[in-house]
C-alpha cells in the first residue's frame, strides 16, 4: 500500500485535503509492488534482462542488443503487475505535476525510459501502450533524483524505438488522462532503442509538486 510523505496542509482543513509528495513505489516495505521482467524476445529480439529486489532496492539489469529483423536495438523492461480488479493499485496523483525517480546507474546507458498506465493513443502504434518519458540517470555510480514533469509523458510513441511521435506539448490528447492519474494501475522502467549494458538501481518512485485537492 502506498504512503504519503512530507505531509503538508496547504489550506483550511474544511476546504481542502492534506497533500504532499506521494510515494508510489519503493522496496523497503512502504510501497511494495509485484514486478515482472520482459525482454524483446517476444518480438524476436535477443536482448536479455532481469529484475530483483536486493537490500531494499529494485535492481534492473541486462543488455539491449539489436533485434535481427529490425536491425535496430530492442528493449528490456520491468513493470508492476499487481492484480486488484475492484480496488486501486496506486493512489490518486491528479493534484501532482511530476514524478521523481531515485535511481543510480552503474553504466553510462542512454536509453532509459519510464512509463505509467495502459492508455493507447488514437492511431497509436500496435504495441505502444502507456504514457512514456525518457530520462537521464545522471552520473554513473551516483544516486540521482530525476524529476519527470507529467507534461513530458506521451502515449503516442514508436513501439520500435520507444521515441515519441507526438508529445503532450504538441497536442493535449497525448497527455496523461484523468483515468491514469487517478490510478495508473502499472508503471515500468525501460531500457530501449539504445544498445548497451544496463544496471539501474531504484530506491523509490514518488509523485511530486502536488497541490491542494479541494474536498
Amino acid at each position: 500500500m502506498a504512503r504519503f510523505a512530507s505531509l503538508l496542509v496547504l489550506c483550511a482543513p474544511a476546504a481542502c485535503a492534506a497533500v504532499g509528495d506521494i510515494l508510489l513505489a519503493s522496496f523497503d516495505g512502504k510501497a511494495n509492488h509485484s514486478w515482472k521482467q520482459m525482454n524483446d524476445p517476444v518480438m524476436g529480439g535477443k536482448s536479455t534482462g532481469s529484475f530483483a529486489v536486493e537490500n531494499q532496492l529494485g535492481i534492473f539489469d541486462g543488455e539491449v542488443v539489436d533485434v535481427p529483423f529490425l536491425k535496430a536495438p530492442g528493449f528490456i523492461k520491468a513493470s508492476v503487475v499487481d492484480m486488484n480488479l475492484f480496488g486501486h493499485i496506486f493512489p490518486d496523483i491528479s493534484a501532482c505535476k511530476s514524478i521523481t525517480l531515485e535511481v543510480k546507474s552503474d553504466t553510462d546507458y542512454k536509453g532509459y525510459r519510464f512509463s505509467i498506465g495502459n492508455a493507447h493513443a488514437p492511431g497509436g502504434k500496435f504495441f505502444a501502450y502507456g504514457y512514456k518519458s525518457n530520462f537521464d540517470a545522471g552520473k554513473v555510480g551516483e544516486w540521482t533524483s530525476v524529476t519527470l514533469p507529467l507534461s513530458g509523458f506521451t502515449d503516442y510513441w514508436d513501439d520500435a524505438t520507444g521515441e515519441a511521435i507526438k508529445t503532450c506539448q504538441e497536442n493535449k490528447i497525448y497527455c496523461p488522462d484523468e483515468k491514469t492519474l487517478k490510478d495508473m494501475r502499472t508503471m515500468g522502467f525501460w531500457a530501449e532503442g539504445v544498445a548497451g549494458k544496463v544496471h539501474l538501481e531504484i530506491k523509490s518512485v514518488t509523485a511530486t509538486d502536488c497541490n491542494a485537492m479541494v474536498v
